[in-house]
C-alpha cells in the first residue's frame, strides 16, 4: 500500500467521519428547534408508507448526495482556495440560506442549513489538496448523512 492510497484511505475515512457530523448537527439543531418551538418542526416529509427499500434508499440517498452536493462543491470551489476569503464567507452564507430555504425554511431546517454549511466548508477544504476529489468526497459525506437518517427511518418503519 502506498503513500497515495493511505492518503486516499484517511480522506474516505475523514468524508465518511463528515458525514456523521452532518447528521448529528441536523439532528441537534432539529431537537433543539423543537424544543424551543414545542412540537415538530417541519422537515424532509417521510416516504410514503408503500415504499420499498431501495426507493427510499435512491430518493433520500442517492438523489440528494448526486444533485445537491455538486452544485455546493462548484460554489465553494470558486473562490480563493489559497486561504479562507470574503468570498467563501458570502458562499457560505448563500449555500446557508439556500438550504434553509429549500429544506423548508422552518426553525428545524436550520440543522440542515448549518450542516450544508460545514459540508460546503469541507469541500472547499478538500479542493485545496486532492482537488476534484472533493466532489466525490463531498457526496460521500452526503450520502453517509442521509443514510443514517435512512436507516433510522427505515428502523422505525419497515418496508414490507
Amino acid at each position: 500500500m502506498g503513500a497515495d492510497d493511505r492518503k486516499l484511505g484517511k480522506l474516505i475515512g475523514q468524508a465518511v467521519l463528515v458525514g456523521v457530523a452532518l447528521f448529528t448537527i441536523s439532528l441537534l439543531v432539529r431537537a433543539a428547534a423543537n424544543t424551543i418551538v414545542g412540537g415538530p418542526t417541519r422537515g424532509p416529509a417521510p416516504p410514503p408508507p408503500d415504499a420499498s427499500a431501495w426507493a427510499v434508499f435512491a430518493s433520500w440517498v442517492l438523489l440528494p448526495a448526486l444533485i445537491e452536493t455538486p452544485f455546493i462543491t462548484y460554489l465553494v470551489r470558486r473562490t480563493n482556495r489559497e486561504r479562507v476569503s470574503l468570498a467563501l464567507w458570502i458562499m457560505l452564507s448563500i449555500i446557508f440560506g439556500g438550504a434553509w430555504l429549500l429544506h423548508g425554511a422552518s426553525p428545524g431546517t436550520l440543522g440542515q442549513a448549518c450542516a450544508f454549511v460545514l459540508m460546503a466548508y469541507m469541500s472547499w477544504d478538500w479542493s485545496r489538496q486532492p482537488g476534484r476529489l472533493a466532489y466525490w468526497l463531498a457526496i460521500l459525506s452526503h450520502a453517509v448523512w442521509n443514510g443514517i437518517g435512512m436507516a433510522l427511518h427505515l428502523a422505525k418503519h419497515p418496508p414490507l
